[in-house]
């Protein structure tokens, strides 16, 4: 495969942004099999963002041939007071991710924190290396993660968390960091750690974060695009702004029924996003099935054209919801099938 190839295929979607597109460039004609990461701090029960978004990256830079890796953070979780700090509830969530992965992301390798820190002297060396090296200010200015802003009240842990993120990368020889926008200033200041320590180069991608499904996205004046999609992602705290992995098909079907979709409005269009970001790039197609006198039924396989019929009138709201929702479920059915047969493991993500 060519390294045009190659490039077409990483940024299609839900890609964002790679820092820096020579060197992604550069990367992929000097290395034949580069080696990624994605970073996951286990934090409650995933969601399609998570799913959807990052896995369909993860498959698109195995199609070109790279290693891809995910590290489930557990140690991560504990620094940023998730999950109780419990470790026997982070164990079985870490399970269940790993389990989740398998079946969406064939053949990529899961590593679990604990696993990669332990008993490795030089992980922790160069943690303090790279620590000495970052100071207060610039730590904090990371700390956009997980929908925290930089006036919330903020714990030693936390500062020590994008330092372990960027000797993350390092410790699995990774040239392709990888994950959402909301991480795009860890990644920076971690690639600065790698030049400051003559590491070498990385080269981070990002994809888009899913929106939350409950309102149109709207954002204020003078805010920075990684406040920006903090504020506009799926989170867990927020009822129905988020869809779980392994969510039946009338959850799904609850939920997409209730998101923000007004008639002909495509900016800040949830229900859209999820179109163009995920089940487009995933199934190539929509199908949506209606009454001969509605229309009857029409398959898209092109994003642009979708809109132009929602933004015209001519594809209604509850027509497009109905679609989505039924794709949504036929994509989510075998990883909903492989995990709900481990129900011990669903005790995790209960307090």
């Amino acid at each position: 495969m060519d390294v045009d190839t190659k490039l077409e295929i990483i940024r299609s979607e839900p890609f964002e942004e790679a820092i820096t597109d020579a060197e992604l460039r550069t990367l992929l004609e000097t290395k034949e099999r580069p080696t990624h990461y994605l970073g996951l701090e286990i934090s409650g029960m995933p969601h399609i963002g998570h799913l959807l978004f990052g896995g369909k990256k993860i498959n698109d830079l195995r199609r070109i041939g790279a290693k891809t890796q995910i590290l489930l953070a557990d140690w991560h979780t504990v620094a940023n007071r998730k999950m109780d700090s419990d470790w026997n509830r982070i164990r079985k969530a870490s399970d269940f991710y790993r389990k989740m992965f398998n079946v969406f992301c064939p053949g990529t390798d899961v590593v679990l924190g604990s696993d990669l820190y332990h008993n490795n002297d030089e992980y922790w060396k160069e943690l303090m290396n790279a620590a000495v090296r970052t100071t207060m200010a610039r730590a904090t200015r990371t700390l956009i993660i997980e929908g925290r802003s930089q006036t919330d009240t903020l714990h030693v842990s936390q500062y020590i968390y994008p330092i372990m993120q960027a000797m993350d990368i390092r410790a699995l020889g990774v040239d392709i960091p990888h994950a959402g926008m909301d991480q795009r200033r860890v990644h920076v200041l971690a690639k600065e750690l790698f030049k400051d320590l003559k590491f070498g180069t990385i080269v981070p991608l990002h994809h888009h974060l899913m929106p939350a499904m409950t309102s149109q996205l709207k954002f204020k004046e003078g805010e920075s695009k990684e406040e920006r999609v903090a504020e506009m992602k799926m989170s867990k705290s927020k009822p129905g702004s988020f869809i779980p992995a392994v969510a039946t098909a009338d959850e799904i079907r609850k939920t997409i029924n209730a998101a923000w979709c007004e008639a002909k409005v495509v900016e800040g269009n949830p229900v859209l996003l999820l179109c163009r970001y995920a089940i487009l790039p995933i199934e190539n197609n929509l199908l949506v099935e209606r009454k001969r006198e509605h229309g009857g039924d029409r398959t898209y396989s092109s994003y642009r054209e979708l809109e132009a019929d929602f933004a015209s009138g001519k594809l209604h709201p509850a027509d497009l919801k109905s679609a989505v929702a039924a794709s949504l479920d036929r994509i989510l059915t075998p990883v909903r099938e492989e995990l709900l047969r481990t129900g011990d493991l669903m005790e995790a993500f209960r307090k």
